[in-house]
């Protein structure tokens, strides 16, 4: 391949030893290696041809350097160094031991509503860190967002990252970057011009994908996909998955608007409106939703702010049953915590939460991944919670008072009703 990056040796460049090429892109082209003077696997991001031939493409390398290695977040690829080994350039970066987005969805075209989200918030909170850097991703996209083995998630690649805070014009004015599916319709205009609000779009684009095993704007010709960006041609996302929550389904149309100020106005924004914490603005939302489909959302759903809806949870929380219950569990927080599960033990249970007995606390409004562990076969259940309130014990333990994001399936709950029968009663 002609842009590929001319290392010399297929086993050796400089001090590390090649093991297997995990990527490759017009502008790098990405290894697995073994640092030989440390012994640490790591990976190696060398500089294609394309790259060292062009000046100003060879500045963006150095500058993702320069603005990514200060960086530090539990879900970002962390950038370990950059150096030159026969004049061609390369980044040492952290290695991942786990596929990336992309390549796990060609064994899981969709996934669940949970399994996404516990995906796209940890990705979201990195986002957020690189916002408050004032550093633009603008190439978020599967592709992008790498998997370890535990199944916490990482972002990788800064290549076309815009630092706000820099007088650099590495972009040509009326220049495009990014990917077709994924990115903005503004960066295929000015891609200087672009502010955090591309990355907004990019991560609903990738989690509708994930959702539905669909591309919001579907395939064909650049010019047709970018047509229908700029249209706002798209289906809803709760037309292919009708169980879908409204308020997940009404955040991503907003944040697929072609408009940038019609789009929720930060990451935050966007996380609170898929959680629930924050009520869907009024007036139309971009998308079409098929007559097949769940109803769109009513005015009275676009209302429906934090404080209704926790209303509400909390009134379905006391009519409904709740089941005393002694059952293993783990949990983590989903943003920001590097992704440490800590064992606990579910005292009580119902269909819109539990409570919680953990060993460590954790902050009234987090939202976390609980682990249900069913012993019959080691089947696993995975909810997102918020934590509504949290007690200490005497034992030196917190327990945390979770209302689940989304209501535990019936079919869940009976699952878990069948193995510990003779651990449960009712409340």
């Amino acid at each position: 391949m002609p842009n590929e990056s001319p290392v010399r040796s297929a086993h050796r460049f400089g001090d590390f030893e090649l093991l297997e090429k995990i990527g490759l892109g017009g502008m790098s082209t990405v290894y697995k290696a073994r640092d030989t003077r440390t012994g640490d696997m790591v990976a190696i991001k060398i500089a294609s041809r394309l790259v060292m031939e062009d000046r100003q493409l060879s500045r963006r390398f150095e500058l993702e350097h320069a603005v990514a290695h200060p960086l530090s977040h539990p879900n970002l690829v962390k950038v370990l160094g950059y150096g030159k080994h026969d004049q061609v350039a390369y980044l040492v970066m952290e290695f991942v031991d786990g596929p990336s987005l992309a390549e796990h969805l060609t064994t899981h075209e969709r996934l669940s509503e949970h399994g996404a989200l516990a995906i796209i918030l940890p990705i979201a909170d990195a986002l957020a860190y690189l916002h408050e850097k004032q550093i633009i991703h603008r190439d978020i996209k599967p592709a992008n967002i790498l998997l370890t083995s535990s199944g916490d998630a990482k972002l990788a690649d800064l290549g076309l990252l815009k630092n706000l805070g820099s007088s650099s014009r590495l972009t040509r004015s009326n220049f495009g970057l990014g990917t077709m599916q994924f990115a903005a319709p503004e960066q295929f205009d000015d891609a200087r011009s672009v502010d955090g609000r591309c990355d907004v779009y990019a991560l609903a684009a990738t989690l509708y994908l994930m959702l539905t095993g669909e591309q919001p704007f579907g395939n064909g010709a650049v010019l047709d996909v970018l047509q229908r960006k700029l249209h706002n041609k798209f289906e809803a996302p709760i037309s292919k998955i009708p169980q879908l929550r409204p308020t997940v389904d009404g955040a991503i149309r907003l944040a697929l608007s072609a408009d940038r100020e019609s789009r929720p106005a930060s990451i935050s924004e966007l996380v609170a409106l898929f959680t629930g914490e924050k009520e869907l603005r009024s007036g139309d939302i971009p998308g079409t939703v098929s007559a097949s489909a769940a109803a769109p959302l009513s005015p009275s759903q676009k209302k429906m702010g934090a404080k209704a809806m926790a209303k509400k949870s909390d009134k379905e929380r006391r009519g409904g049953t709740r089941y005393a219950i002694d059952l293993e569990a783990a949990c983590r927080a989903v943003i920001n915590a590097a992704g440490q599960r800590w064992p606990a033990t579910i005292t009580d249970l119902s269909v819109t939460g539990l409570c919680l007995l953990a060993l460590r606390r954790f902050e009234t409004g987090s939202i976390l991944e609980i682990t249900i562990t069913l012993n019959a076969d080691d089947t696993a259940i995975n909810q997102i919670a918020r934590v509504r309130w949290a007690k200490s014990t005497e034992s030196k333990s917190w327990l945390l008072g979770c209302e689940f994001v989304k209501a535990i399936a019936d079919d869940d709950l009976n699952m878990i009703f069948a193995s510990h029968m003779d651990k449960t009663k009712m409340l």
